[in-house]
């Protein structure tokens, strides 16, 4: 099995690298212990990888605790979109601030109180909210590596018996026609959507806090270029423009 922040190839592994999440940070841990789904491993990350009973000590973060309460429903379906709802409404209200304003990392409650519209961030917040409601979760990271910069962080999510994307920060979950979850791996070999290509997959336990770093940060000189040709419309179109490709 592929493990670790170049799953993806050498020019992702670079921007991983370089995120503007602090060295050390849980952030880049998740992405250095990551796992690449394929064809390898993907009997065990559906099967033994990811514990399917709740970690969660209840009373451990009473902050995050009380705003479940408020979300959970008797139905899993009902509690994954309420809490996905949620996360959405922190990326909708944070979404105009300025590149040098944004802050990156920290505990999920700091996310929380202070807002996010970063995929990463938001979907940390996500993955330990289903976890103290009860649904096991983890985080997916996938990549289109056909093209420049083309990531993005979400979570899955266990409920009805399977796993199923949500993703907080465009505030979608994916089901089928029935109302059935889709699993990346489904997404992934169905060709369902190309965001998918690469997919990878790392274990984020709410029992585990203690294990990382929650140091904040503000955006890097790498992310910050990017982000300034995207807010551009990507003149000259979307190409790899710190030379990942040279390299």
């Amino acid at each position: 099995m592929e493990k670790g922040m170049g799953i993806f190839g050498k020019r992702y592994e670079i921007g991983f690298k370089n995120d503007s999440h602090a060295d050390g940070s849980v952030d880049k841990i998740l992405w250095e212990q990551m796992i690449k789904l394929d064809e390898n491993s993907v009997e065990y990350l559906y099967n033994s990888y990811t514990d399917l009973f709740s970690r969660y000590k209840s009373g451990s973060r009473v902050f995050l605790e009380n705003i479940v309460v408020s979300l959970k429903s008797d139905k899993p379906s009902e509690t994954v979109d309420n809490i996905i709802a949620y996360c959405r409404n922190i990326v909708e209200i944070y979404d105009d601030i300025a590149i040098d304003d944004m802050i990156f990392g920290g505990t999920e409650e700091e996310i929380i109180q202070r807002g996010t519209h970063w995929c990463t961030d938001i979907s940390r917040v996500a993955c330990i909210m289903f976890q103290i409601a009860g649904l096991p979760s983890r985080i997916i990271t996938t990549a289109n590596t056909k093209f420049a910069y083309c990531g993005h962080i979400m979570t899955e999510v266990y409920y009805d018996n399977k796993w199923g994307i949500a993703d907080p920060t465009y505030g979608t979950v994916i089901r089928r026609e029935d109302g059935t979850p889709v699993s990346a791996w489904e997404i992934h070999t169905e060709c369902l959507d190309e965001q998918y290509e690469s997919v990878g997959i790392s274990n984020y336990y709410a029992d585990e806090k203690e294990n990382y770093s929650y140091e904040t940060s503000k955006v890097s000189d790498y992310c910050r270029e990017i982000l300034k040709h995207s807010e551009e419309n990507w003149a000259g179109g979307i190409r790899w423009i710190h030379g990942e490709d040279l390299i």
